[in-house]
């Protein structure tokens, strides 16, 4: 006798009985912390440009570095400098060698003054595109988190500058954590620690 389509979906089922899911018979705090202990977060990837929202973005990393005992790898991307000429863009001699060192500069008081000394905390500047800067950083390091703010920009605005942190997600080798300037703006209560 042919087994009819009921009997070919019921046949799994069988297979499975007396078997119970994992969850079952735990409370929901107790998988909440099986996950939170499965999750391995070593070193965190932050961006920065300095701005409001990306020191919140810090700020944010900072909680999260105290909660998994990670480390912090601060970043700013430069974009070459340039001027127009009559044969193209040239990037002036000798100008990144010195913005470069004056931004690392910047970085390490950002971290002194942001980041516990518990914390440690590798300040590294480049020159490049931004998204593809933090994407090659990402992997260089091996970051197992990047955590971004985005200015929330919208409209023509985003349609005509890009969004780096968008171009992050797409391009990242990890998890992109993107904090929004207006979920800053509405208080930040580090992650949940259940």
């Amino acid at each position: 006798m042919k087994p009819t389509l009921k009997t070919r979906l019921a046949e799994p089922l069988r297979s499975t009985r007396g078997v119970s899911p994992p969850a079952r018979g735990r409370g929901a705090d107790a998988v909440r912390q099986s996950a939170a202990t499965r999750i391995q977060i070593r070193k965190i990837l932050v961006p920065t440009d300095f701005s409001r929202a990306s020191l919140r973005a810090l700020r944010c990393a900072v909680d999260f570095a105290n909660r998994f005992d990670a480390s912090l790898c601060l970043v700013h991307v430069v974009e070459p400098a340039s001027f127009v000429t009559h044969v193209g863009n040239v990037p002036p001699a000798g100008s990144d060698r010195e913005t470069t060192n004056k931004l690392h500069h910047k970085l390490v008081m950002l971290a002194r003054k942001e980041v516990g000394p518990l914390t440690p905390v590798s300040p590294l500047v480049c020159i490049g595109k931004p998204f593809h800067e933090i994407a090659r950083i990402a992997r260089t390091v091996d970051a197992d988190l990047i955590l971004i703010a985005t200015h929330g920009r919208g409209g023509l605005k985003r349609a005509f500058l890009g969004s780096t942190a968008e171009r992050v997600v797409r391009h990242a080798p990890c998890p992109v954590l993107v904090v929004r300037e207006k979920e800053l703006d509405s208080g930040w209560h580090g992650p949940s620690s259940a």
